[in-house]
C-alpha cells in the first residue's frame, strides 16, 4: 500500500513538472540580411566616337596657354559625338598614375607637350600657330572625318556608389564584327573639378576636368578574343584612389588594339556619368 502511494506521488509530481516546463521561444526564421539589388547588364552603345587625346602636364606652360583651352573647347562643343581623354605625363605631375603611365608608354613617341591627337595622328604642329578658335575648328573637322569609322567594339557601362565608399561597376563589351577579333578594354575612374596649379594658366591654378584617376584591370586593360558578335560582361568593385572623392567619380571605358612591341591604338570609347 505504501509503495502504491509512493508511485502515485512520483507520477503526479512528474506530470506537474511537465505541465510547468517553460516552452522555448519560437525561432525567428526571418532573413534580416540587407540585400542590394545587382546592377543590370547595361545596353551597349553602338556609336563610334573619334578620339581626341590630349597629352598634358600641370607644369607645361603651353598646355595651360593652348592645349587645355583648345581641347576643352572642342570637347564641349562636340559633346557625346567624340571621346575626349587628357593624359597627364612629365614633370612629376600630381595626376600621373599607373594608368596614365601605361597609356604614355603605349602611345607616346616624342615627349614634347602639349600633344593633341585625333585617333592615332598627332596634329599639334598643324595648329600651334593658330588662334584657339581656328585650332578648335581644325580639330573638329578632323574628328568629323572619323565619324564613320568601324566601331570595333560596342561598349556600355553602369555603376553605383556603395556604403563602403567603393563603387560597383558593370561593363559590357560586344564585338561589332561578324568575325572574331582580339581587343583590350579598360575602365577608368574619372573626376572633374580638381583644383591644382597649371603653368601657362591665368590665374596660376585652375580646375582640371576629365582627370583619369586610375584603371581597373591594369596596363592597357583586359585582353579578350571575341567570337563573332560576342558580348562580354565584367562586374567588379572599383576602389577609389587615395585623394579621390567617391561621390564625384564617373567612368569611361576604352577598347584598345594591341599592335605588338608594346604599342596600342584606340578602337572605341564610351563615357557614362550620373
Amino acid at each position: 500500500m505504501v509503495m502504491k502511494k509512493i508511485v502515485l506521488i512520483l507520477t503526479v509530481s512528474a506530470l506537474f513538472l511537465v505541465a510547468c516546463k517553460e516552452e522555448p521561444p519560437p525561432v525567428d526564421k526571418t532573413d534580416n540580411t540587407v540585400k542590394t539589388e545587382e546592377l543590370a547588364v547595361p545596353a551597349v552603345d553602338t556609336k563610334y566616337r573619334p578620339f581626341l587625346h590630349f597629352f598634358t602636364s600641370i607644369h607645361c606652360g603651353g598646355c595651360g596657354r593652348f592645349g587645355i583651352p583648345v581641347s576643352n573647347k572642342v570637347a564641349d562643343e562636340m559633346g557625346d559625338s567624340i571621346f575626349m581623354l587628357p593624359t597627364h605625363f612629365k614633370y612629376n605631375d600630381v595626376f600621373i598614375n599607373n594608368s596614365t603611365l601605361a597609356i604614355e608608354k603605349a602611345l607616346v613617341v616624342t615627349y614634347h607637350s602639349p600633344q593633341l591627337w585625333v585617333n592615332k595622328k598627332e596634329h599639334t604642329y598643324d595648329i600651334i600657330s593658330m588662334s584657339h578658335e581656328k585650332a578648335a575648328d581644325y580639330l573638329k573637322t578632323e574628328l568629323r572625318k572619323e565619324l564613320d569609322t568601324d566601331p570595333g567594339l560596342h561598349l556600355g557601362l553602369d555603376y553605383k556608389l556603395k556604403e563602403n565608399g567603393r563603387l560597383e561597376v558593370v561593363v559590357a563589351a560586344e564585338n561589332a564584327s561578324a568575325e572574331s577579333a582580339t581587343y583590350h578594354f579598360e575602365v577608368y575612374g574619372m573626376e572633374d573639378g580638381l583644383n591644382e596649379v597649371q603653368a601657362g594658366n591665368d590665374p596660376y591654378r585652375k580646375d582640371h576636368n576629365r582627370v583619369n584617376r586610375g584603371g581597373q584591370f591594369g596596363g592597357m586593360g583586359k585582353m579578350h578574343t571575341f567570337a563573332a558578335n560576342e558580348q562580354v560582361v565584367e562586374r567588379f568593385e572599383y576602389i577609389p584612389c587615395l585623394g579621390c572623392t567617391p561621390e564625384k567619380l564617373y567612368f569611361s571605358v576604352i577598347a584598345w588594339k594591341d599592335l605588338g612591341n608594346g604599342r596600342f591604338e584606340y578602337v572605341n570609347g564610351y563615357v557614362f556619368r550620373k
